[in-house]
């Protein structure tokens, strides 16, 4: 793979040496950290060093507001890469990516479900690297929707998301700090960015459930760097033409499930030996992962369908707290039952595009993975599943959408 050339950091964090990224040298966490929630630290300073340059004070070559770097999202790209040009050159392809977002944005994106498209386009013809990524998730749509033209089109995704991330980072951190309408389209790219790596973790098929979960919680961690790329601004977002998608994120967020689908983990969480902030965190985890099961008029405007309850199941990563994130890094088996309920509920969604099998895929993997000694646990969301299924059999002869196994990923760092 081609590798964007980056000018050394003497004084960059340890991590983003490691990674061969461009560190932006914030203390005592850099931003590239910051985003994907690790570890970071400095090497110590050296007698008579020089001082820490603010990044408001200082020029960069790396606008990474997000913490993206290419490497950072994908692992394998096509022999012709975009990143040998510049500026790759706008094709008659482009045009029809950008004619099938403008005609099915609502199915392609429903996260932005409530917003007019007017508002991504405008960013998007002032701002490339939003424009590229428009149209890396217009590709992949079209890869799912045309069979025998998948390979052609995920490829292009890939180019052109690879070519976004590059132009994304290599916009001066002042520009985004000369005025907050220029933090608006960092949200919306980040939104875009996000659920497009999540469509394509959804599209993976993969024998061996730790590699399932690695894969969700890069697109996890990618995902909350939505939170990290606006710190500080939620004030002004909140009052800003993003309001109406803002709004939905809060409502949903406080609501609280009132259905039975998660009532046997919640009394299995409630006599485990979780300590009681782990318990919070996954009792809170549940409460919402209940609303998107209700479906409930207060969280969907009155229209729960897949395409409504994928707008909540998308910012259901974001909204989780940091020590529940913690213990399924760590693998907790409680951590992974719950996940099986995220399953679910994306079974519920099966009907939408990014979904078709997987979240039946996911639940079973989970659930073979934890094994014999939390059957109990996984009990019950399996014979939901098994319901869920029957329904699609009878409703539906040709059965669910499945998707082909794919080896080549985009949201993979």
């Amino acid at each position: 793979m081609m590798r964007r050339r980056h000018k050394k950091s003497r004084r960059g964090c340890l991590e983003c040496k490691r990674r061969h990224i461009k560190c932006d040298e914030t203390r005592p966490r850099c931003i590239n950290c910051a985003t994907v929630e690790r570890d970071c630290s400095f090497p110590p300073t050296s007698e008579g060093g020089e001082s820490v340059v603010s990044p408001s004070t200082r020029t960069s070559p790396s606008g990474s507001i997000s913490g993206l770097h290419p490497d950072a999202v994908f692992t394998e790209l096509p022999r012709f890469s975009p990143l040998a040009e510049l500026h790759p050159r706008v094709d008659m392809v482009h045009m029809e990516l950008l004619h099938h977002y403008l005609t099915e944005e609502g199915t392609i994106f429903p996260p932005m479900v409530g917003m007019p498209l007017a508002i991504t386009m405008r960013h998007a013809l002032r701002e490339p690297y939003l424009m590229y990524q428009v149209l890396a998730l217009s590709a992949h749509h079209l890869s799912i929707l045309r069979p025998l033209q998948e390979q052609f089109y995920r490829n292009t995704a890939i180019q052109l998301q690879t070519h976004a991330v590059t132009l994304f980072n290599n916009i001066d951190l002042g520009y985004f700090d000369s005025s907050f309408t220029n933090r608006i389209p960092v949200f919306i790219f980040s939104s875009v960015l996000g659920f497009h790596t999540l469509c394509d973790t959804l599209s993976h098929r993969d024998d061996y459930f730790p590699t399932s979960l690695a894969r969700f919680m890069r697109c996890l961690h990618l995902h909350r760097g939505v939170h990290n790329s606006t710190a500080g601004h939620w004030e002004d977002i909140q009052g800003s033409e993003l309001k109406p998608v803002i709004d939905a994120g809060l409502e949903w967020y406080n609501v609280r499930g009132v259905g039975p689908e998660c009532d046997d983990i919640q009394q299995r969480i409630l006599s485990s030996s979780l300590n009681p902030q782990e318990l919070e965190a996954t009792q809170e985890a549940l409460d919402l992962l209940q609303a998107v099961f209700d479906g409930r008029p207060a969280v969907f405007d009155g229209r729960p369908s897949s395409v409504t309850r994928i707008h909540a199941l998308f910012n259901w990563t974001t909204m989780l707290v940091p020590s529940f994130v913690s213990m399924l890094d760590a693998g907790r088996p409680e951590a992974l039952a719950v996940l099986g309920y995220y399953f679910l509920a994306l079974h519920h969604c099966r009907d939408a595009w990014m979904v078709g099998d997987s979240g039946q895929f996911l639940l079973r993997s989970v659930a073979d993975y934890l094994g014999p000694d939390w059957s109990a646990w996984m009990e019950p969301p399996l014979q939901m599943l098994n319901e869920l299924s029957a329904e699609s059999a009878t409703s539906s002869p040709s059965g669910i959408r499945q998707y082909p196994h794919h080896t080549q990923s985009i949201a993979s760092y």
